[in-house]
């Protein structure tokens, strides 16, 4: 019988057989052959046929690609997000009639808003969808009124629901943002996220644009402000608000409003052309300065993400969502717009720019943000650390322009902001002004005023503390001890950052004088300090802020609101940070898992089933 075309194919010598195949094809199966210098088999020799041809299957069943099977965590975590945002705006929505129940129908700025906006109580679901408000009724913790009286607090408990639920979704799409970075992202996925998050904010932004008003008493002084220079021709330093009675802005302010120390020069001259674009219309001065808020709030969020994306790229995601969807921020940037959104932008630019080796235009935009609130001058010295590093990389002689350059631009820029307004001040009335900011002599929804209003007797050494100067030398104790060790410690722009942060948490838990709005700037630069801790504090907060926002819309206001506002935080930041630091401490010493080794449960759980014995031809 003649020979079979296997052992044909084994007496065929490998040259002849490659050769037939063609010039530019290859045998996979005979390559560990060739590359251990195999001679031509002999005849009546039998090649390993059979091992080869598994092995050449195995390697066209292995995918060239195996990057199509990962799942795409970029589409997943975009699609978690717009859902997230949808809630949002539902229930930035469902707050419109309670924010216009929240008060009274006599209110200046509901007036003025209805006036110039009739449309807005078609959006209420109160009057879209009545039985909703009827079940609503049926619950007198939630008992709605119609803005006419204060006989509940109804509108107010309902709408403190809401502002929370939305604060939770933050977190939870937070959160999600912030895990998705341990995936490997495209750089097209992350613009994709980022222009999501930012389109869902400006979303936000004009919901709360058109909301009805609430807090908004600071938007009406900065128009009184604006008025007493463009109309009076007065400096506002040195003349009372009480002495223009028939201005028609005075309407939406409250009496006690009328001692408020004014805001520094350069917030005056923004409010100038303010005024000026809205002539006499009350609506049109508080709508020009939410546009002011919400485009502030917008670059906020933008530089954020800027300054994080240089800083601790993977906490950018996370850190823009937590300030550019806070329902908290959105109120109080926007609809109550109040200067500290700008006073955020100022500073976070000037961190951008020494982000950039910018220093000396960092430098001015710090300068401005004091000239607006006259308490960043605390954090002067801390970026004052960068110039000085800066300075010493410089040749001796250029250093010498660079130092005089800073100090003719400072010069120059304090100058130019005081002058308008140095007629019948002078330096006195300067002094005067910085004391007022620096040793306040009242105490409003402080620790410092719950202390003094506790129904019981203090010792003497803690009613010698509550008093508002006394309270006041201890704050101001307690953040010089901040900045010497940040000027001691801080010699790059993330540690500035971190106890720039530090100092400004510590201003909004001493000071005496305590509003929901100072929470804005210990808030943007906790986060962007990418400091865990330092950032669970900003948070917690931040819903003391939103509480205490709450508890100005009872009637009468608490008055020791600040045992909730800012020590229960305080105390549940200290008590998460004891309990997380003892962990981190007993755990500290166990053995790491190996790379590549699957963890250990830890939990009962069913044995798995015990293993079949591998045979010697079985692969495995």
């Amino acid at each position: 019988m003649g020979d079979t075309p296997t052992r044909k194919a084994a007496h065929t010598p490998w040259l002849v057989r490659n050769m037939q195949q063609g010039p530019g094809s290859k045998d996979r199966s005979l390559y560990p052959l060739r590359s251990g210098r195999t001679q031509p088999a002999l005849p009546g020799a039998t090649l390993p046929t059979a091992s080869m041809t598994a092995r050449s299957q195995q390697y066209q069943l292995e995918p060239q690609d195996p990057s199509h099977r990962r799942p795409n965590y970029g589409r997943r975590v975009l699609l978690a997000l717009i859902v997230l945002g949808l809630l949002v705006e539902a229930l930035l929505i469902a707050s419109y009639p309670l924010l216009a129940g929240a008060t009274t129908r006599e209110d200046a700025a509901t007036q003025a808003l209805l006036g110039l906006l009739p449309w807005l109580p078609h959006l209420y679901w109160t009057t879209a969808l009545p039985f909703l408000a009827q079940i609503v009724a049926h619950v007198p913790f939630f008992a709605l009124t119609n803005g006419g009286s204060h006989t509940g607090n109804g509108n107010a408990n309902l709408l403190l629901c809401l502002l929370v639920l939305a604060f939770v979704i933050t977190l939870i799409a937070g959160r999600i943002g912030g895990r998705v970075v341990r995936e490997r992202l495209s750089p097209s996925n992350v613009r994709v996220l980022f222009s999501t998050i930012i389109i869902l904010t400006a979303i936000f932004a004009l919901t709360c644009f058109f909301a009805p008003a609430i807090l908004s008493q600071d938007m009406f002084l900065y128009g009184i402000y604006g008025h007493l220079v463009t109309v009076y021709h007065v400096n506002p330093y040195v003349v009372s608000l009480a002495a223009f009675s028939h201005e028609p802005l005075q309407k939406g302010i409250s009496k006690g409003a009328q001692s408020v120390i004014a805001p520094g020069p350069v917030w005056l001259d923004l409010c100038i052309p303010i005024v000026l674009l809205a002539r006499d219309s009350i609506a049109n001065v508080l709508l020009l300065f939410r546009g002011l808020g919400l485009v502030a709030h917008l670059v906020n969020t933008v530089l954020i993400w800027i300054i994080l994306a240089r800083l601790k790229p993977e906490t950018r995601i996370s850190a823009t969502i937590l300030y550019g969807w806070n329902p908290l921020v959105l109120l109080l940037s926007i609809n109550g717009m109040h200067l500290d959104v700008v006073v955020v932008l100022f500073i976070l630019l000037a961190v951008l720019f020494f982000q950039r080796k910018s220093p000396i235009l960092g430098w001015v935009l710090l300068l401005l943000a004091t000239l607006i609130n006259m308490l960043i001058l605390l954090l002067l010295p801390l970026f004052f650390c960068l110039l000085m590093k800066e300075a010493r990389t410089l040749p001796s002689g250029r250093r010498v322009f660079w130092w005089l350059s800073i100090t003719g631009v400072s010069v120059l820029v304090v100058i130019l902001a005081y002058a308008p307004y140095w007629s019948g001040w002078g330096l006195a009335g300067l002094l005067t002004y910085a004391q007022h900011i620096f040793l306040q002599d009242n105490a409003i929804n402080s620790l410092d005023a719950a202390l003094f209003k506790l129904p019981i007797t203090l010792p003497p050494a803690l009613s010698w503390l509550v008093s508002s100067h006394h309270w006041t030398i201890f704050a101001l104790v307690t953040v010089g001890s901040l900045l010497l060790l940040g000027c001691w410690l801080a010699d790059t722009v993330e540690l500035v950052v971190l106890f720039s942060s530090w100092v400004s948490l510590a201003l909004l838990v001493l000071l005496p004088t305590y509003w929901p709005w100072y929470a804005l700037l210990p808030l943007a630069l906790s986060l962007c300090s990418a400091n865990g801790r330092t950032i669970m504090l900003a948070m917690l907060l931040t819903i003391g802020a939103l509480l205490s926002s709450y508890f100005w819309l009872w009637q009468p206001t608490w008055s020791g609101q600040a045992l909730m506002t800012i020590g229960l935080p305080l105390l549940v930041w200290g008590w998460i940070l004891f309990f997380s630091t003892t962990w981190e401490m007993t755990h500290a010493n166990m053995p790491q898992p190996e790379q590549g080794a699957k963890p250990m449960h830890r939990g009962l759980s069913r044995p798995s089933w015990p293993s079949r014995p591998s045979r010697p031809g079985r692969r495995r």
